[in-house]
């Protein structure tokens, strides 16, 4: 599934990724996420995002979403890419990682099938491989809404 190495571009956004990590709310899991996110009408800032951790584990917010939402706030409407790196208590690179369904279909919201979602240690996907049909406006309008 993975589609390439990331390139040196690919690595710059990874850095920005991992150094969000560290900024992780991750009492009760241990692992910290860090996510970089690329919008079109914003490039070339990068808008990073952690996981805040909640001991509701609902209202916990994944750091994909996380930056997601900041790039969004600063105007970006349309997602170019995304980068996650992973660390776990240890301080271990966890590399079979992959966004949650609820983080892929934000993705969708902002991006297209071909966003390119790097994940740290693993590769470069694009959203279709993680998520090939998102619930989308057309599925909306087709029913009215």
């Amino acid at each position: 599934m993975s589609i390439s190495r990331p390139n040196p571009a690919d690595e710059d956004l990874l850095a920005e990724a991992r150094a969000a990590a560290a900024n992780a709310h991750a009492p009760y899991s241990g692992w910290r996420v860090g996510a970089a996110a690329v919008f079109t009408e914003t490039s070339p800032a990068v808008f990073r995002g952690t996981n805040v951790e909640n001991g509701s584990y609902g209202l916990t917010i994944c750091a994909e979403r996380s930056a997601i939402c900041s790039g969004v706030v600063a105007g970006g409407r349309r997602l170019e890419r995304i980068a996650l790196s992973c660390r776990d208590a240890a301080e271990g690179l966890v590399a079979k990682i992959a966004p949650c369904g609820a983080c892929l279909q934000v993705i969708a919201e902002f991006g297209t099938a071909d966003t390119t979602i790097l994940i740290d240690g693993r590769g470069s996907f694009r959203l279709a491989d993680f998520l090939p049909r998102p619930f989308d406006a057309d599925a909306l309008k087709s029913h009215g809404g």
